[in-house]
């Protein structure tokens, strides 16, 4: 079967052309947006890790600008963070990450995909500390976001550096004191805490990292009619 036939018959998240002319219907098509997240333009001879892949755009982007990847994510539904109240009594019996293994195959890419929570994330399962950590996206979903952080930070180099972009509040962004503001019994994407942008930078800081710094916001344009906000930090360690 030709790569365009087995693609359309996955869902995606991620929009990647995986060969000339054969495009993936993602939610979110975020080729042509990287600068906003300030990743080196060469990463040759580092090692990178992403946190929450799905379909591996940025594990790919890492790739191809010169970088040694690992990707971690998650294979069954039951194991991601969901509200008890909106838990499913059935669960699909599609395995994630399907369209990554597609993509690998298209590319050529030898990215490693570890299946990892990232609660559970830690050097001596992924052998060892990264240059750059980066996820994008995925702590808003989480019920435990210090909890990630401090595992992220633990999987950061001392002179490395993490990349977060992640959703924010822009009503309690305008407030000069740290705010989250709990989301979980909404009916869209499942959110736990939707914190500010000061929230998001102390709870950087308190998980490790000893240098927390803005870089930019922007809206995240969806394949569909809405966008999402985001703010992008760097943070490092002292080496």
């Amino acid at each position: 079967m030709q790569i365009a036939e087995r693609a359309a018959a996955l869902g995606w998240y991620h929009v990647l052309e995986l060969a000339p002319g054969v495009v993936t219907p993602g939610m979110f098509d975020l080729r042509g947006s990287e600068g906003h997240y300030h990743l080196p333009d060469d990463m040759t001879g580092m090692r990178a890790l992403e946190v929450g892949t799905w379909d591996g755009f940025w594990a790919f982007e890492m790739e191809r600008r010169g970088a040694t990847v690992v990707a971690i994510d998650l294979d069954d539904e039951r194991d991601l963070d969901v509200p008890p109240r909106r838990r499913a009594t059935e669960w699909p019996d599609n395995e994630r990450g399907a369209g990554f293994r597609l993509a690998k195959e298209a590319f050529g890419s030898s990215v490693e995909r570890v299946v990892c929570s990232v609660y559970d994330a830690t050097p001596e399962k992924l052998g060892g500390q990264f240059d750059l950590v980066f996820c994008g996206s995925v702590l808003i979903h989480l019920r435990d976001q210090l909890l990630a952080l401090e595992r992220i930070a633990g999987l950061v180099k001392p002179g490395g550096t993490f990349v977060s972009a992640e959703e924010y509040d822009p009503w309690l962004s305008k407030l000069p004191i740290a705010l989250s503001r709990f989301r979980a019994d909404r009916e869209a994407a499942v959110v736990f805490w939707m914190p500010s942008i000061r929230t998001w930078k102390r709870m950087i800081w308190t998980a490790g990292f000893d240098e927390v710094v803005e870089k930019e916001r922007f809206s995240m344009k969806a394949t569909g009619d809405f966008s999402v906000r985001h703010v992008v930090f760097h943070a490092t360690k002292r080496a």
